[in-house]
């Protein structure tokens, strides 16, 4: 009795764990974000040029197909997240066999008998998560292509500072459904630790600093990242506009 007290302990730990971890680096990001270069701050001001260019662009199919493009992307993984959420609430349906076949596998990571009962509600809340992210940048792209299709006309008499600031309304909009995109994949991220979960809480205790520390990599370190950089340098050196 006492063991498994300490183990549903250690559970409720691990669950408090990921949650404070997981708001913990998204703060941080957002607030690094205002304050040097990482990959939102970056395509947050490309995004703003491109609007700028859309705006003045009398052709704007091309746009539209790249927005369109964003949204089948994001499309896919709500569709995917639905399928997940599926699975595990056939898991948990099934949580008498599931159990059996970790003892199958020799894995002695369960507190108790309702313990795999509690990760996989964990994990469907953090599926949840992502589904209503995806879903809600899904909707902001829609938003968007509402917003292009009602930019001023090229010929029209519109004040060279109202466009401007068409433009970069619209960016944010854009900018908006891309930290929700990203907020999605996140949780994906995240959901990976729950693998580690299984196995051990001490494992899944290390696999999400692990998680945290690809993501700060690939947000404020990685090679694309200095890529876009060097872009938006290229742009401010040859007179371009850059806002941020």
């Amino acid at each position: 009795m006492a063991d498994w007290m300490t183990g549903y302990a250690l559970t409720g730990a691990c669950v408090v764990w990921l949650l404070v971890v997981w708001i913990s680096y998204a703060l941080f990001a957002k607030s690094q974000a205002k304050k040097t270069h990482c990959l939102a701050s970056e395509l947050h001001a490309l995004r703003i040029l491109w609007m700028k260019r859309v705006i003045r662009r009398e052709n704007r199919i091309t746009d539209s197909s790249l927005l369109a493009s964003l949204e089948r992307n994001t499309s896919f993984f709500a569709n995917i997240t639905v399928l997940v959420l599926a699975g595990i609430v056939t898991a948990l349906g099934s949580i008498g066999e599931a159990g059996s076949l970790l003892r199958d596998l020799n894995i002695h990571g369960q507190a108790g008998p309702h313990d795999l009962e509690i990760k996989l509600i964990v994990l469907f809340a953090i599926f949840a998560y992502a589904f209503f992210s995806f879903t809600w940048a899904m909707r902001k792209y829609g938003f968007c292509a509402v917003l292009v299709g009602a930019f001023p006309l090229v010929d029209e008499e519109v004040n060279e500072a109202v466009r401007d600031s068409y433009a970069v309304n619209t960016a944010r909009i854009i900018d908006q459904a891309g930290h929700s995109y990203n907020a999605g994949l996140r949780a994906y991220y995240f959901a990976l630790s729950f693998f580690a979960w299984i196995v051990s809480p001490w494992l899944f205790i290390l696999s999400v600093m692990a998680v945290v520390a690809m993501l700060y990599h690939r947000e404020f370190r990685s090679k694309a990242l200095k890529t876009l950089v060097q872009v938006t340098r290229d742009l401010a050196d040859y007179s371009v506009v850059v806002d941020r």
